[in-house]
């Protein structure tokens, strides 16, 4: 499940303006220094933005290698870069291309600076995606060969499961999603059609992912693994033919892989990231049909439904559909404050017409979702 908004999203390294140098340098020399790197050792050479350009890291250059200092989220502890850092040496090991993580003199991989746990990751490279450019297919196809290959290495990781708490099930983050929406639709700074489709669309998500909920229920459960956690096209990078690095395992967890699956599909096939701004729909309505398949496709070849499991991706997808709107198509309209107010009818009303006919399209197609993943076995 992905995490919450406010988490970093992935961009590629960007130069640093002035202002942006300064803003991370302190930060930069606190970290390094626990990593035994005086001043003069190292340079920032860039930076990673975070969400609406909230957040920075820094990107160091230290010993003919680059870095990004990387400072854990302040929900999680000492225990969770442990485990996550133990599961990231698991999957490089299983020939997934994972950064590794620099150790400091003491050997450890992470250090505590003034109360914020910091780690060294190594800057791997790659294309960043690109939704409509002359590798996308090829890059679909990477992107879901290597989840497929990341859930199969994490099905054979020995240690103990990483699990959220209930609250952070992929029922609460739907119903949390949900809330936001609702709220949104009760603003009084939007214009009655915007109002009216949103009321809809959280209305129809309500129900369906009631629907979903019991659906997935059953028991026993489709299978369940250590995810990613937020795979998506920002958190990974690309080469001519494959996935060069997949980066943020903030969000690893014990979880149903099917719910990764339903999310990276929404996210590489149902919209489009812009380097600024909300996304925007692939397709008029649901997901891009093609690019779904061929997703499908690349992810069966490697991991294949288990007995039963396929038919239930349409219950997934339905489950997390309230996280693309929310946090992607309408984010402008979620958090209108945060981009100095609701955006206008004409900008907003046709991505809220596109999550309004959604669930028509996921009645009609999600048979065809279920075979492509089991057709591709073999």
């Amino acid at each position: 499940m992905p995490p919450m908004r406010g988490l970093v999203r992935k961009e590629l390294a960007v130069r640093p303006g002035p202002d942006e140098l300064d803003a991370v340098r302190d930060e930069a020399t606190a970290a390094m220094g626990a990593w035994g790197a005086p001043a003069g050792a190292w340079q920032v050479v860039g930076v990673v933005r975070g969400s609406l350009g909230a957040e920075l890291r820094p990107v160091v250059a230290f010993e003919d290698q680059r870095y990004v200092v990387r400072r854990q989220p302040p929900d999680l502890r000492e225990d969770d870069a442990h485990f996550r850092h133990a599961f990231m040496r698991h999957l490089r090991g299983e020939g997934l291309p994972v950064p590794p993580l620099r150790a400091r003199p003491s050997g450890g991989t992470y250090a505590v600076v003034a109360g914020e746990i910091y780690e060294l990751q190594a800057w791997l490279g790659g294309a960043p995606y690109d939704p409509d450019g002359p590798d996308t297919t090829r890059q679909i196809a990477a992107a879901a060969t290597t989840l497929g290959a990341l859930h199969q290495a994490s099905a054979v990781y020995a240690g103990e499961p990483s699990r959220w708490p209930e609250g952070r099930s992929p029922q609460a983050v739907a119903s949390a999603y949900l809330d936001l929406i609702q709220r949104a639709a009760a603003r009084d700074d939007i214009t009655p059609a915007v109002a009216a489709a949103t009321t809809r669309i959280a209305e129809s998500a309500a129900e369906r992912i009631a629907a979903a909920s019991q659906a997935l229920g059953v028991v026993p459960g489709p299978p369940e693994l250590h995810i990613h956690g937020d795979y998506q096209p920002r958190n990974l990078a690309f080469g001519a033919d494959d996935t060069t690095a997949v980066y943020d395992f903030d969000a690893v967890h014990w979880a149903r892989r099917l719910d990764e699956l339903a999310y990276a599909l929404l996210a590489f096939t149902g919209v489009r990231e812009r380097a600024e701004g909300p996304a925007e729909p692939l397709a008029g309505d649901g997901l891009d049909i093609l690019r779904a398949h061929a997703f499908l496709h690349a992810y069966g070849q490697v991991a294949p439904p288990a007995e039963d499991e396929a038919p239930l991706l349409g219950d997934a997808i339905a489950l997390l559909f309230p996280v693309v709107v929310a946090n992607g198509i309408a984010e402008d309209l979620m958090f209108a404050d945060d981009y100095g107010g609701p955006p206008p009818e004409a900008e907003i009303l046709p991505r809220l017409e596109w999550a309004d006919a959604f669930w028509l399209w996921l009645d009609r197609y999600r048979g065809v979702l279920a075979e492509a993943w089991a057709a591709a076995e073999g």
